[in-house]
């Protein structure tokens, strides 16, 4: 079986999206990255929701206390926005592929270059970060305030501080050391689907079609199988996770075989952002009842159809919200891989300063700012100078 060469129906797709065209989807990727960052600054940064709730009762709250936790509730939806991602991960590989077809071992090599130089400096700054915060402000760590971050936390530094050879290995394979990942970046996560889904494309795109309807048949099988729990890396992507890379790589298909575009311009592009709209609501009370099956779908369905909006132009690219949403979409794999660790080195700072564990001060949106820009700064010296040095070499 010669997996380098593409079928005939894929060297003749009806029409070519060129990058130019794409090039206002890195908004979106802008506005996942950032999204999460929002996320976990809350989880980190703030004791919000029940905790609050318990401090401050509503009856206490005025006009402006509704207004902010309204705007505090509207980053509850973290997890879908990875799978927003996911969506958009399928859509863009699948466009490379058909632009430049590579062989496996090249495609391969593509991924990790790309991928590895960026996490391994990310590992190194969160288990640093991390030491620097246990160490220096050993109350940070501590267990005894019965907050979830703190008690992860403790569990990472344990395992970080008898970190042996074997963790090392899980480390660089994207898995967790004892249910924790090395310096508690728990972004990684994500990573290892990612990654499942690169080594998969060779076999999945010589045939696209079934692999599309494999996609589908064993997603529904996920759906139906309510009962399971996390079972093994592969097994949760196959029934989950694979499903979104998919819809993302068909989209791309849909778009430049069919009519798709042509039927998106003539629809009031008012209407598409109010359904829009509407389903980022749905996603955003599905998320916090955590209902995941179901939120995942609504998130893709959010991603194709802001895809859609985007390149049927029902939005100008020179809209200040989207030319802000592309700059972060630039360095939005750094942003992602970099604002975890950043965000714990911000709470041992709040720590040594207050003297508290648990905050229910908004300082999270204090720092936005600044975790960005140090992202935007460390992206300049990793990922860029890396993608650099290996177009040179």
């Amino acid at each position: 079986m010669n997996l380098s060469t593409q079928p005939v129906a894929e060297k003749a797709p009806l029409q070519h999206l060129t990058y130019q065209e794409l090039d206002i989807l890195h908004a979106l990727r802008g506005f996942c990255a950032f999204y999460v960052v929002i996320f976990h600054a809350k989880f980190i940064l703030w004791s919000g929701g029940r905790q609050y709730l318990q401090v401050h009762p509503r009856a206490t709250w005025g006009a402006l206390d509704y207004l902010a936790f309204g705007a505090d509730m509207l980053s509850s939806a973290g997890y879908e926005m990875v799978i927003f991602f996911f969506v958009l991960s399928g859509f863009f590989i699948r466009y490379a592929q058909l632009r430049k077809h590579r062989k496996p071992v090249a495609f391969y090599i593509n991924r990790i270059v790309r991928i590895y130089p960026p996490f391994l400096f990310a590992s190194v700054l969160a288990a640093v970060g991390l030491w620097c915060v246990a160490r220096g402000i050993p109350v940070a760590v501590a267990a005894d305030n019965g907050r979830e971050l703190n008690t992860t936390l403790a569990e990472a530094w344990h395992e970080l501080s008898t970190l042996n050879l074997g963790g090392v290995v899980r480390t660089l394979g994207f898995l967790q050391v004892n249910k924790v990942y090395i310096g508690y970046n728990d972004v990684y996560w994500s990573l290892l689907p990612e990654a499942i889904f690169y080594l998969a494309v060779p076999l999945a795109f010589w045939r696209i079609w079934v692999y599309y309807g494999l996609s589908i048949a064993i997603h529904a099988v996920g759906l139906l199988w309510t009962q399971h729990g996390p079972l093994n890396p592969f097994i949760d992507y196959l029934l989950t996770f694979n499903f979104y890379f998919a819809v993302g790589a068909m989209f791309y298909d849909a778009v430049v075989r069919t009519p798709w575009l042509t039927w998106a311009r003539r629809v009031p592009g008012w209407l598409l952002l109010l359904l829009m709209g509407a389903l980022f609501g749905a996603l955003l009370l599905l998320a916090v009842l955590k209902l995941k099956p179901i939120s995942g779908l609504v998130a893709t369905l959010l991603a194709v159809l802001s895809m859609t909006t985007l390149l049927a132009g029902k939005v100008s690219a020179q809209n200040p919200l989207i030319r802000g949403l592309h700059k972060l979409g630039v360095f939005s794999f750094s942003l992602y891989l970099y604002h975890f660790p950043l965000l714990l080195l911000c709470y041992g700072g709040l720590v040594y300063l207050t003297g508290e564990t648990v905050f229910y001060a908004r300082y999270y949106w204090l720092a936005l700012p600044l975790v960005t820009l140090v992202a935007y700064a460390l992206y300049w010296v990793t990922e860029r100078a890396s993608v650099n040095y290996f177009r040179k070499v």
